[in-house]
Order: structure tokens, then sequence, then C-alpha cells
């Protein structure tokens, strides 16, 4: 299965954020909750997760 390569490194003000459903990642200076492709649920990569 190929594997979507990762957006260029987002800019200091931007998340990056990787769709649950299709798999697409994309930098983004907004809150997104959908993806603009499929309109899935989106996780935020750039924050930390809690251990």
């Amino acid at each position: 299965m190929p594997t979507v390569p990762d957006p260029a490194p987002c800019n200091q003000d931007e998340q990056l954020y990787e769709c649950l459903e299709c798999g697409k990642r994309l930098c983004s200076s907004e809150s997104l909750a959908a993806c603009p492709g499929c309109e899935g649920t989106l996780q935020n990569l750039s924050r930390p997760r809690p251990e």
C-alpha cells in the first residue's frame, strides 16, 4: 500500500493534520475539523500525545 508523503515542514504558526479516513496530511494555521478532500476526521499531529 503506498504511503502518502508528508508535506514540506509546516511554518511555525501552522499545525500538521492527518486525515484518519484517506491518510492525507496537510498544514494549516486554522483549526481544521474535517479533511477538505474526503470530509473525514482530521487528527492534529503537531500536538504531543497525552501519556
